[in-house]
């Protein structure tokens, strides 16, 4: 998935180190830290990139590199059970899998889809339901309310995600062939809004979940074009080798779903509707 406040994003993985988790703190559960790798348990750190900016997912203030998001808060929350510290990588969204298969990284945990093709090098936790919404600014609403209205037009949608293909294969669904959906990669969010504003672009491509938390900041400056589509499952990721650090953190996810804990921070974000009942691991057949 995912990616909407203006930021720098470079080419150069910047590390961010993450405060404590917000809300009461819980001790370590001694079961997990024992069932961690040895050189993670030995290092107190849980390396977890990700890639800014998708609030309500991972984000920060303009001015301000303090961490914020869904992602970020229940990231913290995992390692605090397994006695590590939390430490953030920011990538560009196509340096997430070499940053994990490398080993630079522990996991990937920034709104990251759980796709087959992907489940060739990565394991997946799934850990929240989502799926694909086009939007544009009010000033389209007459004139593009259904997806077969952007035939012809042009959608910007960030780089390298799955969205780019979502959304060629939309145009090809909808659209004729000399009246495609022209497809152009912008990596950020606040640049495919200013895209659209622009007149360079005429709507986006956003996760369910990031456009409701835009409408709740902005209200009545953009819209929801059609239905929700594709809906799938983001996950926590990690390398094919490191299948005990996956154990491990599924295990903190399970004790922080039975406490109650991850409830509380999906309605802290207001996306309680995207919680999952159960966390699977490659729960994806598509």
């Amino acid at each position: 998935m995912k990616r909407l406040l203006p930021m720098l994003l470079g080419l150069v993985s910047t590390t961010l180190v993450g405060l404590a988790a917000c809300g009461a703190a819980h001790a370590a559960d001694q079961k997990l830290v024992v069932a961690l790798p040895e050189a993670v348990r030995t290092a107190g750190k849980l390396n977890v990139t990700i890639s800014l900016a998708y609030p309500p997912m991972e984000y920060n203030d303009a001015g301000s590199t303090e961490l914020k998001g869904f992602d970020i808060d229940l990231a913290k929350a995992i390692a605090e059970r397994l006695g590590l510290s939390p430490e953030f990588q920011n990538v560009e969204f196509p340096q997430l899998i070499p940053q994990v298969v490398t080993g630079r990284s522990d996991l990937i945990m920034t709104a990251f889809s759980d796709k087959v093709e992907r489940q060739t090098q990565l394991d997946f936790i799934d850990y929240f339901q989502t799926g694909n919404v086009l939007y544009s600014t009010v000033d389209h609403q007459s004139e593009i309310k259904t997806e077969a209205d952007l035939c012809g037009k042009t959608v910007a949608v960030a780089t390298g995600t799955s969205w780019v293909t979502w959304t060629e294969e939309l145009g090809k669904a909808k659209c004729a062939e000399d009246k495609l959906i022209t497809v152009i990669q912008i990596p950020t969010q606040a640049e495919h809004i200013m895209q659209i504003r622009q007149g360079r672009a005429q709507a986006s491509v956003i996760g369910l979940e990031g456009l409701l938390d835009l409408m709740k900041h902005e209200p009545g400056k953009f819209y929801q074009i059609g239905e929700v589509g594709d809906v799938n499952h983001y996950g926590i990721a990690f390398a094919k080798s490191n299948s005990q650090l996956r154990d491990a953190v599924l295990g903190a996810l399970d004790a922080l779903k039975a406490d109650g804990t991850y409830t509380q921070i999906l309605d802290r974000y207001g996306l309680n509707q995207a919680g999952v009942k159960e966390f699977k691991v490659n729960g994806t057949t598509k």
